[in-house]
């Protein structure tokens, strides 16, 4: 079975009223194609740079110094490790432009680059990372475009040439690094009620991943840190949700979904995710 990766196709819209409720929505843009291959398996997982493109506007506070250290990228003899830590690394790199501190951010370039060489993945790369840093102009919004169109196409390349399971650990790598760096970015469970609402609404992300996964449990290290995703969701059974009838309507090529289940983020649940991601993003770039 191939599978097909599709970064972003899916934004998260969020209102939040006055109330304790929240309405989700889910907004999927329709696009035409000439063909459709029934052995393709389509799973949305959202790129480092759009989840953070909607956490930098939130009631978040800037936390740089939870980010990774580049210096430690050489320190990785594996490459399980190296891979884990790339989606690390494409993480922060997100962050820091999203909360526009990109006067840090070519300090990850050279990492990037000597990772995705070690993993065997930078001839799908190429120049593409050297081509990005020559094109920036030091304005945020443009490095932002760059680097996230940059991860969309090279990303999917991978499945396309049999690297699923470099781009598995990449991914796993990249979910829990921006995991630890929405915590880390939160005011406290009830102080940030628009992150919580994000965080509880990681769950659709997490059971995404963990599809896309199965495919390639042969690799003993993404079998591991499926059975960590698995943890993750078991935790998330600890959200206060509330089912309802979904509605879908078609607006302009546009499907909108509404209604279905509404879940919150909840103390318990908060803390306990908390305690998880540290852990399991400890063992990820401990060297």
């Amino acid at each position: 079975m191939k599978n097909k990766l599709i970064l972003g196709s899916i934004v998260l819209l969020f209102t939040y009223g006055c109330g304790s409720g929240e309405e989700k929505q889910e907004v999927a843009t329709v696009e035409e194609q000439e063909t459709v291959d029934a052995a393709n398996v389509n799973y949305n997982i959202p790129s480092p740079s759009e989840q953070f493109a909607l956490i930098s506007k939130m009631d978040a506070v800037k936390n740089t110094k939870i980010l990774h250290d580049p210096a430690l990228a050489d320190k990785y003899s594996n490459s399980s490790q190296k891979a884990l830590n790339f989606g690390v690394y494409t993480a922060d790199v997100a962050y820091l432009t999203s909360f526009n501190e990109t006067n840090k951010y070519l300090s990850y370039f050279g990492k990037l680059e000597k990772l995705g060489s070690d993993i065997g993945v930078a001839q799908v790369f190429g120049n593409e990372l050297g081509e990005l840093a020559k094109k920036w102009d030091g304005n945020a919004d443009s490095l932002f475009k760059l680097s996230d169109d940059v991860y969309n196409r090279t990303f999917q390349r991978l499945i396309e040439i049999d690297k699923g399971d470099e781009l598995s650990l990449m991914l796993v790598g990249g979910w829990i690094e921006s995991m630890h760096l929405m915590i880390g970015s939160s005011k406290g469970f009830g102080k940030s009620p628009k992150l919580d609402q994000a965080l509880a609404d990681q769950k659709l992300v997490a059971e995404n991943l963990l599809e896309f996964l199965v495919s390639y449990q042969d690799n003993e290290s993404v079998k591991e840190y499926s059975a960590s995703i698995e943890e993750i969701l078991k935790i998330y059974e600890q959200l206060d949700c509330n089912s309802g009838e979904t509605q879908v309507q078609n607006s302009n090529g546009k499907l909108t979904f509404s209604g279905g289940d509404s879940c919150k983020m909840t103390q318990k649940c908060f803390d306990n995710l908390s305690k998880k991601i540290t852990e399991i993003r400890t063992k990820i770039v401990t060297a």
